[in-house]
């Protein structure tokens, strides 16, 4: 699989700079998924990467980009669960336990934001792309 992070970071930019409320007065929130569609767009995300689909907009309404450093990298998902909410977050996020070939078990947070295109994200790869803390 080539990776090509050029594509990756153009489509991180562009979300973002559309997530930001660019069109004058719109409130941030406006671009909020609810928990429950946030929590469908990481299950469909995950569930399209453990089916063995090469990294990409994963087709729907809404459309939905997945953003994990390691699907990129063309590491194969053989298990996930979903677990419980994380309270108090920016942004619906999720807790998930999963298994990643060749590696422990391990659980992760993952986001969503946007409303179409979804942007789900691992945590992690959201806060190198944002340059959050």
């Amino acid at each position: 699989m080539t990776c090509n992070t050029g594509n990756l970071a153009t489509r991180v930019v562009l979300g973002l700079f559309f997530l930001s409320g660019c069109s004058g007065g719109n409130s941030p929130s406006r671009y909020e998924p609810s928990k429950q569609l946030a929590r469908s767009a990481i299950d469909s995300a995950l569930k399209t990467w453990k089916s063995g689909v090469p990294l990409g907009e994963i087709a729907g309404k809404p459309a939905i980009n997945m953003f994990d450093e390691r699907w990129q990298l063309g590491k194969k998902l053989e298990s996930y669960e979903i677990l419980d909410e994380v309270a108090g977050s920016e942004h619906p996020q999720f807790k998930v336990r999963l298994k990643i070939t060749g590696s422990a078990e391990e659980v992760n947070e993952f986001l969503a934001v946007g409303i179409d295109p979804l942007l789900v994200f691992r945590e992690k790869d959201y806060r190198k792309a944002t340059g959050a803390k």
